[in-house]
Order: structure tokens, then sequence, then C-alpha cells
């Protein structure tokens, strides 16, 4: 999985990005692409752990089966 304490999100994040989630398109497919040349490793770590990604406010955030959301990767 990935590194928690640098992928940290905040319970009040947590349940932001559930409400997000609810209404937003899945975008773990582009994510997985994104990051395929990039980083191959953590391109297929996305892939087989996360079961839904989404983009919100310039990060993308991924779900894992226990239903957390981690962050994967951010443009500023």
């Amino acid at each position: 999985m990935l590194q928690q304490t640098e992928n940290f999100i905040s319970r009040d994040l947590q349940s932001t990005l559930d409400q997000i989630a609810s209404g937003a398109k899945d975008r773990k497919d582009e994510i997985v692409d994104l990051l395929s040349s990039e980083q191959p490793k953590k391109s297929r770590q996305i892939d087989a752990v996360f079961d839904r990604c989404i983009w919100w406010e310039g990060c993308y955030y991924c779900r894992d089966e226990q239903g957390q959301w981690q962050r994967v990767k951010c443009f500023m």
C-alpha cells in the first residue's frame, strides 16, 4: 500500500471525498494510465490496491477496499 504518512487524509477530507465520489466519475483508469510511464510501480500498485479514484482540487485521490482515501498524485 502507499505510505500512509505522506498520503494521510484527515477525517474531514475523507468525508468530503466520500460526498464528491458519489456524483463523480471514476478516474482510476486515467491515473493508472498517467503514471504508467513515469512511475510504473506506483501505477501497478494503484491498479491493484484501489477500487475507485477521483480528481479534486488538483489531486487524484483513490479509495481502498476499506473505504479509506489516499492522495496519490497532485499537480500544483
